[in-house]
């Protein structure tokens, strides 16, 4: 199968990547062995100009096959792969033709790579037109070159900000940075490469800034790298969870200056280290996680209908609302709908400070205080006040604006869907779309189907919210749904271990030692105690007593300890950053405050260690979750592992709740679950598909 066409014409030759057999441009084993092959023929007979492009719309090339990767066994192997890469690089940097690549569309990784060798690129003027070195984000750096060309041509700043971080550029940005030669637009590419093949070889390249030439100059900046590298990482012991970030510190602190044979030599043993890491497979499945959400059948069968969708009423411009409203302007018209200027003023102030990152997106959104633009109206999402009357009032008086076709979906947390659609004429286009807090970061939604929904509306939902940019988890109607319901339990057993004389700072430290994104005490003041309470109440009242929250937090929360949004909760708030814990907190339970967030300097015979704590927090976790996929609240465990990690951030590098589990002795899991009263799961097995 041909993955790679030559295509000579006059004094020009073109490198034309498209494939028939994948979705997008990848450099596996295939792709590659060809292009070795029409590096040969072009060499023995060079073109006087060279262009590389893509026969697929919106991808020039997405990068290596991550499976490639994957399967890499040793680092030798992983070494060698890197060497290759790097030798079809120098082939195309050093051919005797002016080479140019026309991108248009994704260009990332190893597709970058391939462009960095080129004498010049060209960026085409596309929404999809996005450049970018990722490779950080699956446990390793660029091993193609990229750590050597990027900086040469975008300057040791920008070129360490964009290898550390993943971060992609748009065709204006790359551009500005010196990336991209010229930007045109699509018609206009032919006429680029004419005036760019009449410069000649691109010359050698001086190292930006100047001031690196210093050796004090060059500490200092990498001083400041790896401070803002590690300041996002600061609780993790970084070198289990994500060695590639100082190893590809270190990698750049040693190629710098240095001739491009040793740097690239370095390049390529550092990447055969880091992709045998536990890290990298994990991080490489996590991708896998997220593709098999925006893949799946019910987003493939949606995907036309979504695709018409132009226009999204939003009821509610709180913190979420808005927040939905900014996600919804990604592709379509949106109209913020409140019932009184003062909210609504507020959320679109705070849609306001979002501007800077998209002024086009924000200028998507009018804010409405009628039910004017309802007739022509696809989609409409209510994010108003969780109670069950004021959501049946508000699809009944919208039912008389908008087409009969159009979506009606619930942002609910907690409330059934069946039990919204009763009394509803339509109600088979009523859905549940739960977004979490802050919509416009969390990647995950929960798309949840009544008793009435439609299959098309289930589907259309899906599909929707992946062209939203979101991982969409089709759940059950149940209580809770998917995530909240196996939240709970990890809150609820972080605050029995406090109860039990454990420190709040000591039990929060140690689950963002692990990598949870924060710790359960605070978290559950960041969702608000009077939220945790009612959420509590609502599924013990459905499950058992296993969700109740204790006497002494109900107590808290009656006299107005709600968390950050009062100021006050098991933490003290000022402006929303956490300051310490609040004082007050010996009124309720038998505590005395300590400074240390884990227990290295604490040597009190009744502090659980870390392990122990973890146990007691993610055991509970994984029971529920267990419980959800024998409930039939999830079909796919698969998916399940995909919610925990884009719905609750649960540490990517450790690969997802089950995975993380199926790595557990068996026998030892289960005396675990034992030892804290817990029944064995029937379908404890499943972890047998993760390990």
């Amino acid at each position: 199968m041909e993955v790679i066409t030559l295509i000579r014409k006059e004094k020009q030759a073109r490198l034309q990547f498209s494939r028939t057999d994948k979705s997008v441009n990848v450099l596996d084993e295939a792709c590659i062995s060809q292009l070795e092959a029409h590096l040969d023929a072009l060499e023995a007979d060079p073109p006087n100009v060279l262009v590389l492009e893509s026969g697929m719309p919106g991808c020039f090339i997405a990068g290596a096959d991550l499976d490639v990767i994957a399967a890499v066994e040793d680092q030798s192997q992983a070494t060698a792969l890197a060497h290759r890469g790097q030798a079809i690089c120098d082939r195309i940097e050093k051919l005797a033709s002016v080479s140019v690549a026309l991108v248009h569309g994704a260009c990332m990784g190893g597709g970058l790579e391939l462009a960095l060798a080129c004498d010049y690129i060209v960026a085409v003027k596309d929404s999809k037109t996005r450049l970018a070195l990722p490779e950080i984000k699956i446990g390793i750096h660029p091993g193609f070159g990229g750590c050597v060309r990027l900086p040469k041509r975008v300057g040791w700043l920008t070129a360490t900000d964009m290898i550390l971080t993943g971060r992609k550029v748009d065709a204006g940005r790359a551009k500005r940075i010196g990336l991209a030669s010229l930007v045109c637009e699509a018609e206009q590419g032919d006429a680029a490469i004419t005036y760019l093949a009449t410069r000649g070889k691109a010359g050698k390249r001086r190292l930006k800034p100047a001031w690196l030439h210093l050796w004090p100059a060059r500490a200092l900046f990498f001083q400041q790298v790896e401070k803002r590298a590690m300041q996002r990482l600061k609780h993790l012991e970084i070198e289990s969870a994500y060695p590639a970030v100082p190893a590809t510190i270190a990698l750049l602190k040693q190629i710098i200056g240095v001739g491009d044979a040793v740097a690239l030599r370095r390049e390529a043993e550092s990447l055969g280290r880091l992709a045998v890491t536990p890290t990298c497979r994990n991080l490489i499945r996590v991708f896998h996680l997220g593709e098999s959400l925006k893949k799946q059948d019910a987003v493939k069968r949606g995907r036309e209908a979504a695709g018409k969708i132009s226009k999204t009423a939003v009821y509610g411009a709180g913190v979420m609302g808005s927040g939905i409203a900014w996600v919804a302007a990604r592709n379509t018209d949106v109209d913020l709908h409140e019932v009184a200027a003062e909210p609504l003023g507020r959320g679109m102030k705070g849609l306001a400070r979002l501007a800077s990152r998209d002024a086009r997106r924000f200028a998507r959104i009018r804010p409405v205080m009628d039910n004017s633009g309802l007739k022509d109206c696809d989609v409409v999402i209510e994010a108003v006040l969780e109670e069950l009357k004021v959501k049946r009032a508000l699809w009944q008086e919208i039912g008389k604006h908008v087409p009969k076709d159009t979506l009606l979906l619930s942002n609910t947390s907690s409330l059934s869907i069946s039990d919204m659609q009763q009394r509803i004429k339509g109600g088979e286009r009523i859905a549940g779309l739960h977004f979490f807090n802050p919509a416009p970061k969390m990647p995950l939604v929960e798309v949840v189907a009544g008793s009435k929904t439609s299959d098309v509306t289930l589907d259309t939902t899906a599909a929707l919210a992946a062209s939203w940019g979101k991982y969409p988890v089709i759940v059950a109607d149940k209580p809770g749904f998917l995530v909240n319901r196996c939240l709970m339990p990890f809150m609820a057993s972080a605050l029995a271990l406090i109860e039990a004389g454990q420190k709040p700072e000591h039990v929060d430290g140690v689950l963002k030692t692990f990598g949870m994104p924060m710790g359960a005490i605070e978290l559950a003041d960041r969702v608000g105690l009077d939220i945790c309470q009612h959420v509590g109440s609502h599924l013990g009242d459905a499950f058992g007593d296993r969700f109740e929250m204790p006497e002494w937090f109900g107590r808290m929360v009656k006299d107005g300890l709600l968390g950050a949004k009062s100021g006050k909760g098991f933490f003290i708030y000022e402006k929303g950053e956490k300051q310490g814990l609040n004082p007050d907190l010996g009124h309720y339970l038998d505590i005395v405050s300590t400074e240390h967030e884990t227990d290295a300097e604490l040597t009190d015979d009744q502090v659980m260690s870390g392990d122990a704590i973890v146990d007691a927090c993610l055991i509970p976790m994984l029971v529920e979750a267990l419980s959800c996929l024998g409930a039939g609240v999830v079909e796919d465990a698969v998916h399940l592992d995909a919610a925990f990690i884009f719905g609750i951030g649960f540490p990517p590098f450790r690969g997802g709740l089950l995975r993380y589990f199926a790595g557990r002795n068996r026998p030892e899991l289960r005396q675990s679950m034992a030892d804290q009263g817990f029944e064995i799961p029937d379908n404890l097995e499943v972890l047998n598909d993760f390990a």
